[in-house]
C-alpha cells in the first residue's frame, strides 16, 4: 500500500507501513494555451451544475466540458485566466463559484494584466526606436504566463473564495460609460460614412494625440487633485499613461538622456509612425475598423457591452496562446478581409460557429499524449 503526491515535477510515493519515500522525476511537458471567453467559462459552470445551457449547444456543451477537463488532467493544455475573466466574474450571479471552478478547472495558470501586456510590447518598440533599432517583440507564452505553466497539477487543490463584490458596481457604471461613448463612435461612423480604410487610418492617427491628451489629463488632475476626495491621487498614479511615462523616463535614463530632455523624446516616441505595428495596436485597430465597416451596414447589435472586452481579449492574447474560442461575433470578423490575411497572430479562432472543429482540435491534442504521460496521469489523477 502506498501514498501518492503530485506538485511540480515530482511524484512522490510514500509507504503507509514504513512510511519510506521515494520521489520520482515525471516527464517534461509543454502544454498549449487554449484561453475561454467569459461565456465558455459560463457554460461549463452550469454544466457543472445543471444550470442552463446554449439553446442548440446542449450536447457541445458537454463534450467539451469532458474533453477539456480530460485535456487539462493529461498535460496537454491549460486554460488561462485573466483580468478579463475576474472583471466579467465579479458581476456573475455566482462569482466566487465561477472563480473557483476556472482557477481549479483550466489548471490555476494565470495571464499578465492585459494593461501589462500592452506596456510589455510598447517598451519593446520604444527601445528600438530609442537605439534606432528593428523592434522585436517576443510572443511567447510564457513572456505573459505565469511560472506554473509546465508544471505537472498537484493532486490537491486549495483556493481562496475572495470575495470582491464591492466592485461589482463600479465595474458595471465603467462598462455603462463605456458602452454609451461606443454607441456615440458609432453615431459618429453611421454619419458620416466611414469605411473601412477610413477608420484603420484614424485608428492608427489617433495613437500619438491619444497618448498625449490622456497625459495631459493626468498632468492636470495630480496637479490639481480634488481636497474632497482623499484616494485622488492614488487613483491618479495607477493610471495606464503615467505607468507607461514612468517606463519610458527609466528606457531613457539608461540611455543617458538628461531628465530636462526626456518628455520631448517621450512625446517623438508616442507619434512614430510604426506605433501602428505594434501588435495589441495593429489587432484593436483592424477589429474597430471592422466594427464600424458592420455599423454603417446597419448591423446595429455589434456594439454591445461586452464588445471593448472581446476586442482587448484578442488584441492583447490571441499574439500568445495556442487557441481562443470566442463569441460569434468577433470570431465572424477576424474571417473578413483584409483581417484574414493582414493581421499576424498564433492563436487558432474558435466560436460556436464551428464546434465541430474544435472538438476535433482538443481530441487531437488527447490523442498525441504520450504512454508515459497517460501512464502517471492515470497514477495520479485518475484518468483512463
Amino acid at each position: 500500500m502506498g501514498i501518492l503526491s503530485a506538485g511540480g515535477q515530482l511524484l512522490t510515493k510514500r509507504c503507509t507501513n514504513c512510511r519510506a519515500t521515494v520521489q520520482i522525476p515525471l516527464p517534461e511537458l509543454d502544454k498549449k494555451a487554449i484561453y475561454l471567453d467569459q461565456f465558455m467559462f459560463s457554460m461549463i459552470y452550469n454544466v457543472k451544475n445543471e444550470g442552463n445551457l446554449p439553446k442548440g449547444h446542449e450536447a457541445f456543451a458537454k463534450e467539451v466540458y469532458t474533453l477539456l477537463r480530460r485535456c487539462v488532467l493529461l498535460q496537454q493544455v491549460f486554460l488561462p485566466h485573466s483580468n478579463i475573466h475576474h472583471d466579467e466574474t465579479t458581476v456573475f450571479h455566482s462569482p466566487i463559484d465561477l472563480r473557483g471552478l476556472y482557477q481549479f478547472f483550466g489548471g490555476d495558470v494565470s495571464l499578465m494584466d492585459s494593461r501589462d501586456v500592452e506596456l510589455l510590447q510598447d517598451i519593446r518598440f520604444a527601445k528600438a526606436y530609442f537605439d534606432a533599432a528593428e523592434p522585436a517583440v517576443s510572443l511567447d507564452i510564457d513572456e505573459i504566463a505565469d511560472s506554473r505553466r509546465n508544471e505537472w497539477l498537484p493532486d490537491m487543490h486549495v483556493g481562496v473564495r475572495a470575495d470582491y463584490s464591492q466592485f461589482a458596481d463600479h465595474i458595471r457604471a465603467v462598462r455603462g460609460e463605456v458602452h454609451d461613448a461606443m454607441k456615440h463612435l458609432a453615431d459618429t461612423w453611421i454619419e458620416r460614412k466611414a469605411t473601412f480604410a477610413d477608420v484603420l487610418e484614424s485608428e492608427f492617427s489617433a495613437i500619438g494625440p491619444t497618448k498625449k491628451q490622456a497625459f495631459a489629463k493626468w498632468f492636470e488632475e495630480v496637479s490639481n487633485p480634488d481636497p474632497n476626495d482623499p484616494l485622488a491621487l492614488l487613483e491618479s498614479s495607477g493610471r495606464q499613461i503615467y505607468r507607461e511615462y514612468r517606463e519610458l523616463c527609466h528606457v531613457l535614463e539608461d540611455r543617458g538622456v538628461d531628465e530636462n530632455q526626456q518628455p520631448i523624446e517621450i512625446r517623438k516616441f508616442w507619434h512614430w509612425e510604426r506605433h501602428r505595428e505594434i501588435p495589441h495596436q495593429r489587432i484593436s485597430s483592424y477589429l474597430f475598423a471592422a466594427v464600424a465597416r458592420r455599423v454603417v451596414m446597419g448591423e446595429k447589435k455589434i456594439v454591445d457591452r461586452g464588445l471593448l472586452n472581446d476586442v482587448r481579449t484578442i488584441s492583447t492574447y490571441a499574439p500568445y496562446v495556442n487557441a481562443l474560442f470566442i463569441d460569434k461575433r468577433c470570431a465572424a470578423l477576424l474571417k473578413e478581409e483584409p483581417l484574414a490575411t493582414e493581421l499576424d497572430y498564433k492563436a487558432r479562432i474558435f466560436s460556436l460557429a464551428d464546434t465541430d472543429e474544435f472538438l476535433d482540435y482538443l481530441s487531437e491534442i488527447e490523442r498525441q499524449t504520450s504512454d508515459e504521460v497517460r501512464e502517471y496521469a492515470a497514477m495520479i489523477y485518475g484518468t483512463d
